[in-house]
């Protein structure tokens, strides 16, 4: 016999104690929740008062000015649990046209968090009466064992009117919290000043806090406001990002300023400035819409899902005698404790907050770790405070928030979103290079740090190729590159040029083996092209050979050195379609010999080489294929003091003046190290050679050569 039973799926009401305590993290964000329910209501105000809190009787109010809600709402919407009222759709206030922050249907166990009990009173706009209700949570969960047998006396009255004729009330008494510190409450104050953007200056959404006991009222009042001190920050960034409606590219539009205020400082070329049609330089190794690293500039595809960016950066040096001058003497305390407490880069919607971004314990973008990966050339999240703002009805269903309010689920759209806001904030960081070395300067006890680090490359090539079941196929090879790498690299620490010399040279390896572990991470790799990229990477390290040996002077000839280093660019030529003009190949110019060292003498001209490779590239994804990029190497034997290498190209041309860009760590590229025309002033240097930006005329180049000129002008030999 096959005896079936069916039963029902019930829900103990104790679920509603789990839920408040688990899917709302802390008292803070509990009151967070309550205030956004306040902001979707269309309020222009809601305050939050704090009664009796240290007599051990106290109770919270939060009061608005917003629609308040109709007797079927608060029955149909308000006391259902994880109802769907806000996700059926996109909900877009009626007035104020704000898309709705709540979505969840669990918001209002935020007021079971923060206490027993509950006294709700609201009154819709354009009614004569509103609701009433109470709730003890702990009464009502002992009076029934299940949770669909619970229920609340909701009273229809007049006696609810507010001001406005319109709002919603809520009064929490016997809170859970019995001990009330200065720190709680200060935590708590902190949270609600920054649910708004404290970089948006409208202000349609006004929250007071207050509290009828002095000493809470004066714990209240200590919290500083973002907006303190924000414009008298050293540098700022602010920028729009969004789709073009033009091209594939997206529209970037920044402003940079350098404000020293009160500091005796010369005048630099990079402070003030500002682009209303520009383009995003990335890395896209991490994005996840395209593995193509070869591209130089984000795309509206990758913006899929976000659509839209706005922000601003605001960076302090928090060093004594700068902050002196800065905000005037005794200062110190009052701006280290401001930029400690608003560090950090916060993420807002619709200028309203998404926690835990930007919180204390919080480096979302992984500014310290970059910070210590290279210390010259970055901003560490404790002098940084600024806000990234998204649109709510672009990414309310892309990028999720959390069940519990911290933050977002860390998916594709997350994560590009990261990427992106990384690579924002390492070009705010870039301009500001010089900036920054001049207050280092003048505070004189800050100096550049020329910090190299080692990739994890080819560990990573192998354990890939394990998983891919491809380890003993590549096990030769493999081990013929890693040797090879590894020797360079003992060979090059032991050097005098160590730092330089792996610059230039692990930049070319790095980028090949990026390239090979690009490949073998996508899901039907082909085995022949992975070959075909190690037996480059090996072709590779055999060019670079010249580079690990002793750098010996001796005689050698022009044409070697173009030759050579040309042969480790080769393949990128074809691969961005660049047009190479060689006149030494046709005998239209003349071959010279100079002395120096061969290695170092190439590895100079591939820097070259490769700026000139990456702005003309750059320049063709910023124009489209209407842009032909080209680069001339040629000889010139009678327009300078010597005899000369010549390069040119039809890029951008440069974006810093000569003065900055020989100087390290300076650069416009994303992720680039800023060192590689410093280290070919220096080989020029070092050889009794110079190297000289020139224009076309100089060097009687033809006109379409207009970007880019570079002379490497040697000793005449005898």
């Amino acid at each position: 016999m096959n005896d079936i039973s069916t039963y029902n799926i019930k829900a103990s009401s104790h679920i509603i104690t789990l839920l408040g305590d688990e899917l709302i993290g802390s008292n803070s964000l509990a009151l967070f929740e309550l205030v956004k329910n306040s902001y979707d209501a269309d309020a222009s105000k809601v305050s939050i008062t704090f009664n009796n809190l240290l007599n051990g009787d106290g109770s919270i109010i939060i009061e608005d000015n917003g629609q308040g809600m109709l007797p079927e709402i608060v029955k149909n919407a308000w006391l259902v649990i994880g109802t769907d009222y806000k996700r059926k759709e996109i909900k877009v206030s009626s007035h104020k046209k704000r898309t709705s922050l709540g979505n969840k249907g669990v918001g209002r166990l935020a007021v079971h968090h923060l206490a027993n009990s509950i006294l709700l009173e609201t009154q819709s706009e354009g009614t004569m009466f509103g609701s009433r209700l109470k709730i003890n949570w702990n009464d009502l969960i002992k009076s029934n064992n299940f949770i669909d047998g619970l229920s609340v006396n909701v009273n229809n009255t007049a006696n609810t009117r507010f001001r406005d004729g319109h709002g919603t009330k809520i009064v929490l008494s016997e809170l859970r919290e019995k001990r009330w510190t200065k720190a709680k409450i200060c935590e708590m104050v902190d949270k609600l000043q920054n649910i708004k953007n404290p970089f948006s200056h409208t202000d349609d959404f006004i929250i007071e806090i207050s509290s009828n006991e002095s000493k809470v009222k004066e714990w209240i009042d200590s919290v500083k406001s973002p907006f303190d001190l924000i414009t008298s920050s050293l540098f700022q960034f602010k920028f729009k990002l969004h789709k073009s409606k033009i091209n594939d590219n997206c529209k970037f539009s920044w402003s940079y300023k350098f404000n020293p205020t009160n500091i005796p400082l010369i005048k630099t070329s990079l402070a003030n400035q500002e682009k209303s049609d520009d383009f995003l330089p990335i890395n896209y190794k991490d994005i996840i819409s395209s593995l193509t690293e070869e591209r130089k500039l984000l795309k509206n595809e990758d913006l899929n899902g976000i659509e839209y960016i706005e922000g601003e950066f605001y960076s302090y040096i928090l060093d004594s005698k700068i902050i002196n001058y800065t905000f005037g003497s005794g200062s110190i305390g009052r701006v280290k404790d401001f930029v400690s407490s608003n560090a950090g880069i916060k993420i807002f919607r619709d200028n309203m907050r998404v926690f835990n971004y930007g919180e204390p314990t919080d480096d979302w973008l992984g500014l310290d770790q970059q910070k210590m990966k290279r210390a010259a050339s970055h901003f560490a999240k404790g002098q940084t405070t600024g806000a990234i703002n998204l649109r709510l009805s672009d990414t309310s269903k892309t990028l999720l928030e959390k069940t519990n309010r911290e933050g977002f689920i860390e998916n594709d759209y997350f994560n590009n979103l990261t990427v992106i806001v990384q690579s924002i904030f390492n070009f705010f960081e870039r301009l500001s290079i010089s900036d920054r070395e001049i207050i280092k300067a003048f505070s004189n006890n800050i100096t550049l740090q020329k910090k190299i680090g080692f990739s994890e490359s080819i560990n990573e090539l192998e354990s890939k190729l394990k998983k891919k079941n491809l380890e003993n196929e590549f096990a030769g090879v493999v081990k013929k590159v890693k040797h090879d790498y590894d020797n360079m690299r003992d060979v090059m620490l032991n050097s005098g040029m160590s730092g330089l010399n792996l610059t230039l040279i692990f930049h070319e390896v790095e980028r090949e083996m990026g390239f090979i572990n690009t490949d073998i991470s996508k899901r039907y790799c082909n085995v022949e092209n992975i070959k075909m990229r190690i037996k480059g990477l090996m072709d590779l390290l055999e060019k670079f050979t010249p580079l690990m040996k002793k750098n010996t002077t001796s005689r050698i000839k022009a044409s070697a050195i173009i030759e050579h280093a040309l042969s480790i660019h080769i393949n990128r030529f074809s691969f961005h379609d660049i047009i190479l003009s060689e006149p030494l190949k046709s005998g239209d110019t003349w071959d010279f010999e100079v002395m120096g060292s061969g290695g170092l003498l190439m590895g100079a001209l591939s820097n070259i080489i490769d700026n000139a490779i990456y702005w003309v590239s750059r320049k063709k994804e910023e124009i489209g294929n209407n842009f032909q990029p080209a680069i001339r190497i040629t000889t010139d034997l009678e327009n300078f003091d010597g005899p000369a290498i010549v390069v040119a190209d039809n890029g951008s041309g440069f974006q810093l003046p000569p003065e900055e860009v020989i100087m390290p760590f300076r650069t416009l590229k994303p992720n680039g190290m800023g060192v590689g025309l410093y280290y070919v002033n220096l080989v020029m240097e070092m050889i009794g050679g110079k190297l000289l930006f020139i224009n076309k005329e100089d060097a009687n180049l033809p006109d379409s050569y207009c970007g880019a000129c570079l002379a490497l002008v040697f000793k005449s030999l005898k």
